[in-house]
């Protein structure tokens, strides 16, 4: 039997970005403007963010505010803490009971783990992209694996919950590149990962060296499949995947089924199906996924949660 895992109950995350704060490299594949929509806040903006999002959303058990967009952990150290000091305010106050951040995998030492305990960041996000140093190079990411292994083993060791961002079909991407993230799973033991399958931004690096030819996609079916096998990987060790794709978005084309995560679900279904798994649980939200593979394989059955 194979059971798909989710995370538990989502809290309510209030969002600020904070587009390429940090960032000590502009990596090939990047333009977070692209995608937020947003420039810069300033650390007192965080207010009206909160306000505005608790009026029109739902109530939750738990109400996280997270940095995004850049680097948190890289920015100057005085503009760090300006801006987790106005949000560990709503810590304080009882709106929020926690706050969470992404950062680059070198962005992380003992240093930086005693200021996130201190301002109560029990959730990082880092970059990861690729555990392939190869690809990280294509990819001008400025940092290694190895930086991603010290980095989880320093917060895991302070009791803060880890998830890992990872890119699947980079242009230049091989099997062994791919093989490189999806063994590296069982040694992390993230608490959670995202896949973003490749999409060429404009105003990026890699996207000139596609349009002058000097660099090739993988084809969509290509990087579904990829992206299949790090999210089948990760089902098998029991790491919730909490998002496939980037946020639609103006500005981010849609080269992907709109309904990427379904799609994704459907194809590791049939894939282990195919292997000789029959019987699976899985949350009631994929019954329509796991339909859709029973069109290929008839013989399998389901239980869901």
């Amino acid at each position: 039997m194979f059971k798909f895992t989710v995370s538990g109950e989502k809290p309510l995350i209030i969002p600020i970005f904070i587009p390429h704060l940090g960032c000590r490299e502009r990596c090939a594949f990047c333009n977070q403007r692209e995608i937020t929509g947003v420039t810069q806040p300033l650390p007192e903006e965080i207010d009206k963010t909160v306000a505005d999002y608790l009026s029109w959303s739902k109530p939750r058990k738990r109400c996280e505010i997270s940095f995004y967009g850049g680097s948190f952990t890289a920015l100057p150290r005085d503009l760090m803490r300006s801006y987790a000091e106005r949000a560990f305010k709503f810590v304080g106050n009882g709106v929020a009971d926690a706050l969470r951040c992404s950062t680059r995998p070198d962005a992380i030492d003992g240093n930086i783990v005693s200021e996130l305990i201190r301002f109560r960041f029990e959730t990082v996000e880092l970059g990861v992209q690729s555990m392939s140093d190869g690809l990280l190079l294509k990819m001008v990411r400025g940092h290694t694996a190895d930086d991603v292994v010290k980095s989880v083993d320093l917060l895991k060791k302070s009791s803060i919950k880890v998830g890992l961002q990872f890119m699947v079909g980079f242009p230049g991407e091989s099997d062994a590149d791919i093989a490189a993230s999806v063994g590296s799973l069982g040694k992390l033991k993230p608490d959670f990962i995202r896949i973003y399958p490749f999409v060429p931004l404009a105003g990026t690096r890699i996207f000139r060296e596609l349009e002058n030819g000097l660099a090739k996609m993988p084809s969509i079916s290509e990087i579904l499949e990829r992206t299949t096998t790090l999210f089948t990987e990760a089902a098998r060790l029991q790491i919730p995947v909490i998002r496939i794709g980037l946020p639609q978005a103006e500005g981010v084309p849609e080269i992907y089924p709109k309904n990427l995560f379904q799609v994704v679900v459907k194809l590791a279904v049939e894939r282990l199906a195919a292997r000789g798994e029959t019987d699976f649980v899985l949350p009631r939200a994929w019954e329509t996924s796991f339909n859709m593979a029973r069109r290929e394989s008839p013989q399998i059955k389901a239980d869901f949660y």
